[in-house]
């Protein structure tokens, strides 16, 4: 049986003034089972358990964001969730029936913003399953479905699908445009553009942040936009790679100028990053072919504090053998903060003078880039 999110916000009353109320009910199987909650740009991480039928979670408001939520009682059934989230503009107490079994099936009513946010990812829908469609065309429905690196035809697949993800990013590049010109002042506009902020250009990036009003301009999310944009301009393709220093694997500290009159990949990645190591061979491929001919590889990573053994056994599983550096901080690693990163992988290959001649450049393309470099 399925139970839609209905999230209306209420009248805010004094005592409230700095909190979000999440009131909301569940069918009553579910008693004892928890809905989970959290919030990453405040620190929030909570949980409510279902009783009678009901459940009322109280947390703080500090300012606009992006309420997550996901049912434990899903994750345990099927070993994984979709998550669910509410755009909360201001405090005020939200109430919505939760579908337990598939959360991610609720939706939002009476809410302008999170109407507004579903009519924008509602029409970016059939570009993503044109991309469905033409990989199952092309490969089979069973090979996409149970695709894995050790599928033989894995890189031709991820190949093929890179290139069309390229059209769909540039189609939704300028259908964010449109609906920033339409809707200004609306918090869902900076929302979705620092969501989308690491596929835009800088110059369109800024030309898009520009259009809004000065609305949400206060808040974290304008912050992090114009500091991305930033760190965008001064780390574009003919620009010298912005020097910085971190420790190695050893606590040896090293620096990008280190490797001055070698082509260097800078390789931003992480060991709990799915996608960085399913690219992982193809760097060690591109190494041990041009490492030789005066290529290395730079590696950050973006492993979490106090997880420092999840790192050393990802390099070691992996066979990375040139440098490793990190800050252990996250995504609040200093070089990644430095050249704003927002998503891994994500890579610079600089030439012998320091200077970016390419970014993003992976499989194959990488190895042609190298190849064109390296020519005998």
């Amino acid at each position: 049986m399925l139970f839609i999110a209905f999230v209306t916000i209420k009248q805010v009353k004094a005592q409230d003034s700095q909190s979000a109320i999440f009131q909301g009910t569940a069918d009553a199987k579910y008693n004892g089972q928890k809905l989970v909650i959290y919030n990453h740009a405040i620190n929030l991480h909570d949980s409510v358990t279902v009783m009678d039928g009901k459940f009322e979670l109280r947390v703080p408001f500090k300012e606009p964001g992006r309420y997550m939520f996901y049912s434990a009682y899903e994750m345990k059934k099927k070993g994984g969730y979709m998550p669910y989230g509410i755009l909360i503009t201001k405090p005020g107490t939200v109430g919505f029936k939760a579908d337990m079994e598939t959360l991610a099936n609720s939706v939002v009513e009476n809410d302008p913003e999170n109407d507004l946010y579903a009519e924008f990812i509602k029409e970016g829908a059939p570009a993503r399953q044109q991309i469905q469609d033409k990989l199952n065309a092309k490969f089979g429905a069973d090979a996409i479905t149970n695709l894995t690196p050790k599928d033989p035809q894995y890189a031709t697949i991820y190949k093929y699908y890179n290139e069309l993800n390229e059209g769909y990013n540039q189609g939704q590049i300028e259908r964010l445009g449109s609906f920033i010109k339409q809707h200004p002042d609306a918090f869902v506009s900076m929302y979705v553009l620092n969501t989308m902020i690491t596929i835009i250009p800088a110059d369109k990036a800024q030309m898009y942040y520009d259009e809004l009003t000065p609305s949400y301009k206060n808040t974290s999310y304008a912050a992090s936009i114009q500091k991305t944009i930033d760190a965008k301009k001064i780390t574009a393709i003919g620009k010298v790679a912005p020097d910085f220093e971190q420790p190695d694997t050893s606590g040896k500290v090293v620096k990008l100028s280190d490797f001055k009159g070698q082509y260097v990949l800078l390789d931003f990645w992480a060991s709990w990053c799915g996608p960085c190591r399913e690219e992982n061979p193809n760097v060690v491929k591109a190494y041990q072919k041009f490492h030789g001919k005066g290529f290395t590889v730079l590696s950050v990573s973006l492993d979490q504090p106090g997880k420092k053994i999840n790192w050393l056994n990802a390099i070691h599983h992996d066979g990375l053998t040139w440098t490793q550096v990190s800050d252990l901080q996250f995504w609040n690693n200093a070089a990644a903060v430095l050249y704003g990163i927002k998503a891994i992988p994500q890579n610079f290959l600089i030439d012998k003078d320091g200077k970016i001649i390419a970014v993003n450049i992976k499989g194959d393309d990488l190895n042609k880039k190298l190849t064109e470099l390296f020519p005998n």
